[in-house]
């Protein structure tokens, strides 16, 4: 995530469960989705588990990204 700088995703980690919550959803979905995008052809169960995973994936990327705007305003003012 290019918006996510390396010392705030480690700082959020450690202090907020959302972020660290949804950070490990993030990642696991993103490594189910390599091993599907690897295969050759998909079911059909698996083409619907694809899409699941790329909507999980946006949904946990837009929640993690209000959580470090929330922060970066907090520690702004």
């Amino acid at each position: 995530m290019d918006f996510l700088k390396p010392d705030v995703q480690e700082r959020l980690s450690k202090e907020h469960f959302e972020f660290r919550k949804l950070m490990e959803e993030h990642v696991a979905a993103d490594e189910r989705l390599q091993c599907l995008v690897n295969k050759v052809r998909l079911s059909s169960q698996e083409s619907l588990e694809e899409a699941a995973l790329k909507k999980a994936k946006l949904r946990a990327k837009e929640r993690i990204y209000q959580i470090v705007q929330e922060d970066s305003r907090h520690r702004n003012s």
